[in-house]
C-alpha cells in the first residue's frame, strides 16, 4: 500500500473516490482496531498516510517526529514515510487557517466562540489564538460554557462550528 487512511471504522469515507479522482492513485481505507495499531506502524507498509477517529492522538507515540503544529495541537492528521522515518503533521490547522484568511475575516482582538470540542475544536482554537483573538470560548453539551448557557457569549463577534 501507498497511500490511504487509517482509522477505526470508514465505512463512511469519500477519500478513496477523492484522491484517486484528483490525485490519480490508489488510495485504501485502514481500518484498525486499537490493539493493531502497534503492528501496523511496526511495519511502515506505506508512503503517506492521513488518520481520522479515534486515532489522532494515539498515533503520536509511533511517530519519530512532530512537525512543530502536531506537537503544539496534540493531534496528528498526515503520516509521511520517508526512508522508515515516519513523519507526522497537522494539516487541519493549514487548512482552518487559509479558508479563515480567504474568507478575509480578521480575528484579532475579536471574541470567537468555537461550537464542539472534539479534535476539530482544538485546532480551531489554535488558529483562532494564533491569529490574535482576545478570546477563545469553547462550547460544547457539558461543562461551563455549554448549549444551554450560550446566550453569555452573545458578544461574540465570530462563531466556528467545529461539531
Amino acid at each position: 500500500m501507498e497511500f490511504g487512511l487509517l482509522g477505526r471504522k470508514l465505512s463512511h469515507s469519500y477519500s478513496p473516490k477523492i484522491h484517486t479522482f484528483f490525485g490519480n492513485y490508489k488510495y485504501e481505507l485502514i481500518e484498525k482496531e486499537p490493539e493493531n495499531l502497534a503492528e501496523f506502524f511496526e511495519n511502515k507498509d506505506f508512503l503517506g498516510i492521513n488518520v481520522t477517529i479515534p486515532y489522532k492522538k494515539d498515533v503520536i507515540k509511533y511517530c519519530d517526529e512532530l512537525s512543530p503544529i502536531a506537537s503544539k495541537i496534540g493531534a496528528v492528521n498526515t503520516i509521511v514515510n520517508k526512508n522508515g522515518k515516519l513523519y507526522a503533521h497537522n494539516t487541519d490547522y493549514f487548512g482552518f487557517s487559509y479558508m479563515i484568511k480567504k474568507a478575509e475575516i480578521d480575528v484579532k482582538n475579536k471574541k470567537a466562540i468555537v461550537l464542539g470540542s472534539g479534535g476539530a475544536s482544538v485546532t480551531c482554537c489554535a488558529v483562532l489564538k494564533d491569529l490574535g483573538a482576545c478570546e477563545v470560548v469553547v462550547i460544547s453539551r457539558k461543562g461551563e460554557n455549554n448549549y444551554n448557557n450560550i446566550g453569555k457569549h452573545f458578544d461574540a463577534e465570530i462563531i466556528v462550528n467545529a461539531i
